[in-house]
């Protein structure tokens, strides 16, 4: 059973999906919101309640910074399902794709922490019953697979990176499906990319040194391959995911100025790849409160990968660099 849920090869960013989606809203999102006449009411944040909370990290104490709203991106290795079709609660599909953004509404400013899926982090187990059975150190991917494959293992694996994260709350998540991949890209036409790493034995007209105009399919092996290509570590996937990301991000910008309802359009494109615990309306507050932040450089963790005991990548993050990030991100001196 784990050997199943360890599997690297199926798919790693179907969350590429739910980035695109988010910055869609958040960052895209704003013109089509604007130009609709909506201001949307502003809404409370959930974790404005965490705001008085302090922790000591290095002998120093720290206060949460007010005002932050936290969304965490998944991307699941599996395409999307009914509950009727799950059979037990380790088969969720893992989330191989991890992003947490942080908007900070005092500083106007917009943080993303690309997570990598092969870190090592306490997860919830739970047994075949669906009942928590306490935590044990696995790959932070893996905590998607326990739970329903919907709402409950999203939330796991927010627990997972709360935890990993020195108990940050972290309220919100969205999710998209393997099947987002292909549909996204299709739906906007399809992505130009250049083609740095060789994809010749997955499709030949992937050649590298050349740009290619992906399909659907081409775009999940973009963003998703790694076993296939020889590549051990997540790190490659995660740079061209981020060069899909923006060229697509490009696109829509440009669909945008043609038509106001374009961005919209895209949100109905892959609802049905979509699992979240936030609402369309909610969305369309953050990216109206967010509309003028500023977007800071991404966050990657820094550490070392090795192989683990049980023959599989780990990465394990520098804990001292982990706590500076931490503390830089989501707190300030307390006073």
């Amino acid at each position: 059973m784990q050997e199943r849920r360890r599997r690297r090869g199926r798919g790693i960013v179907i969350a590429i999906c739910g980035l695109a989606f988010t910055f869609v809203l958040l960052f895209f999102g704003l013109d089509w919101l604007e130009k609709q006449g909506r201001k949307p009411e502003i809404r409370g944040d959930l974790s404005a309640r965490y705001e008085d909370e302090t922790v000591t990290i290095n002998g120093a104490v720290y206060r949460r910074r007010p005002n932050l709203t936290m969304v965490l991106l998944l991307g699941i290795d599996r395409p999307a399902r009914n509950a009727d079709e799950i059979d037990d609660y380790h088969s969720g599909g893992n989330a191989d794709f991890l992003r947490l953004i942080v908007i900070d509404s005092a500083k106007k400013a917009i943080s993303q922490i690309q997570i990598d899926r092969d870190t090592i982090a306490p997860v919830t187990v739970l047994n075949l019953i669906g009942d928590r059975t306490g935590t044990r150190p696995m790959q932070i991917a893996l905590s998607h697979s326990y739970g329903d494959g919907k709402e409950q293992s999203c939330e796991l694996t927010a627990e997972a990176v709360s935890r990993l994260l020195l108990d940050t709350p972290i309220p919100y998540y969205a999710a998209l499906n393997l099947d987002g991949i292909a549909a996204l890209n299709d739906f906007v036409g399809g992505v130009t990319v250049p083609i740095d790493d060789d994809f010749s034995q997955v499709d030949p007209a992937m050649i590298q040194g050349t740009t290619l105009r992906l399909t659907g399919q081409q775009a999940e092996y973009f963003v998703r391959s790694r076993a296939d290509m020889l590549i051990g570590t997540n790190e490659a996937r995660m740079a061209r995911q981020q060069v899909y990301l923006s060229r697509l991000a490009d696109m829509i910008r440009e669909k945008m100025k043609a038509d106001p309802d374009y961005a919209g359009a895209v949100f109905d494109a892959l609802r049905p790849y979509l699992v979240t615990n936030m609402t369309r309306s909610y969305l369309a507050d953050i990216a109206y409160r967010a509309r003028n932040d500023e977007r800071l450089p991404l966050i990657q963790l820094p550490g070392a990968h090795a192989i683990g005991v049980t023959g599989y990548m780990e990465f394990h993050p520098d804990e001292e660099a982990l706590s500076h990030m931490i503390t830089e991100v989501f707190y300030q001196p307390a006073k």
